[in-house]
């Protein structure tokens, strides 16, 4: 589903101290995929996430341990 290229992205990113939630918004242009194709990823749950009052945030540390055992 995620493409394999973005999976090193996010690692690399990860391990250069980012938070370990982020808005889904703002980690569509981290990641530089267009916001459409994340709001669907949140919305078919391929990504894990959480919401927090109005806001939904992106888990990246679930995500990263997620991506790494689809690896193995």
């Amino acid at each position: 589903m995620i493409d394999e290229q973005i999976t090193e992205s996010i690692s690399d990113k990860l391990q250069s101290g980012t938070p370990p939630m982020m808005d889904w918004r703002a980690f569509a242009d981290w990641i530089s995929v267009d916001h459409t194709v994340v709001h669907m990823w949140l919305h078919r749950a391929y990504i894990p996430s959480i919401k927090i009052g109005r806001r939904r945030l992106v888990n990246l540390v679930q995500l990263v341990e997620q991506l790494k055992g689809e690896g193995e």
